[in-house]
């Protein structure tokens, strides 16, 4: 096995990893805004599993990568937790925006 598949490998088990632990988080302290962490890694975990297979799947009908697909997935993920985070009392990012 080459060194890249190698490390796709690696990021899939981290990134599932990662996604049960932010979905084992929003259950445990009940904050919806964990699910878009989830959705994060759901997205990251799909997108490694492709490039472990070797796989280049398009979007139906069109010759768009479905990898650009599901990375703007993950991005709009994390843009909307950072969004909702932003104004929450209590979250890193809402403390962080008060430092100043």
């Amino acid at each position: 096995m080459d060194i890249w598949k190698w490390i796709a490998g690696f990021l899939v088990v981290t990134f599932v990893l990662h996604g049960v632990a932010f979905t084992i988080l929003a259950v445990a302290r009940r904050r919806g805004y964990y699910f878009f962490l989830t959705g994060t890694f759901l997205f990251l975990t799909l997108i490694y599993l492709l490039k472990f297979e070797g796989w280049q799947p398009n979007v139906p009908g069109t010759d768009f990568p479905a990898s650009w697909l599901l990375r703007l997935a993950a991005t709009a993920c994390t843009l909307t937790y950072l969004c909702v985070i932003y104004n929450i009392e209590g979250t890193w990012l809402w403390k962080l925006r008060r430092r100043r």
